[in-house]
């Protein structure tokens, strides 16, 4: 697991908060994977796409993504950066829990689509070419949430518990 401070090329932000390009995510519950305890969640908000370079540059005035293009979701920042971009912007991180309730949108299958990669869904090693790709250019989930899975990874509030911070979707990396 990667340690807070590391620096992840492939790691990206999802915030939580209510504003026009949020999306409401109904209150659920999910069963803990390795102890079959279940962990309800409150109604929550969560950005409709993974933030992107343009967003990240205008409010911070940085840009270290290595595959540039303003549409596309900012890489290659660490997790104090993720969560300093979204109390700037009055929001933060989702936990671990809102995220998957939210990427899940309501399934219950290994992807939120279905049991098998559907190249019309994400970004991932054997469709992506090697870089990440504008925002949204997938199909949503059944939230309307875009790039829940593949494209980048994202940063989560939650902390691992071998250390460092959980994150989640995988990226273009992975198949």
């Amino acid at each position: 697991m990667l340690s807070p401070g590391f620096w992840n090329t492939a790691s990206a932000i999802a915030v939580s908060s209510q504003e026009s390009d949020m999306v409401r995510i109904p209150a659920g519950t999910l069963v803990h994977p390795k102890n079959d305890t279940k962990i309800s969640i409150h109604a929550f908000f969560i950005g409709r796409h993974e933030i992107t370079q343009a967003q990240y540059e205008k409010v911070t005035g940085e840009n270290f993504s290595f595959f540039k293009g303003a549409r596309r979701p900012v890489e290659n920042v660490n997790w104090h950066e993720a969560d300093a971009y979204c109390r700037k912007v009055g929001k933060r991180l989702p936990t671990e829990w809102e995220w998957e309730i939210a990427a899940r949108a309501g399934t219950a299958t290994r992807f939120y689509w279905g049991n098998s990669m559907d190249n019309a869904y994400a970004w991932h090693k054997n469709n992506a070419g090697k870089q990440t790709h504008p925002v949204g250019e997938k199909k949503p989930n059944a939230y309307g949430l875009y790039d829940m899975a593949g494209n980048v990874w994202e940063w989560t509030a939650s902390d691992h518990e071998n250390g460092g911070k959980v994150q989640r979707g995988g990226s273009w990396r992975n198949s």
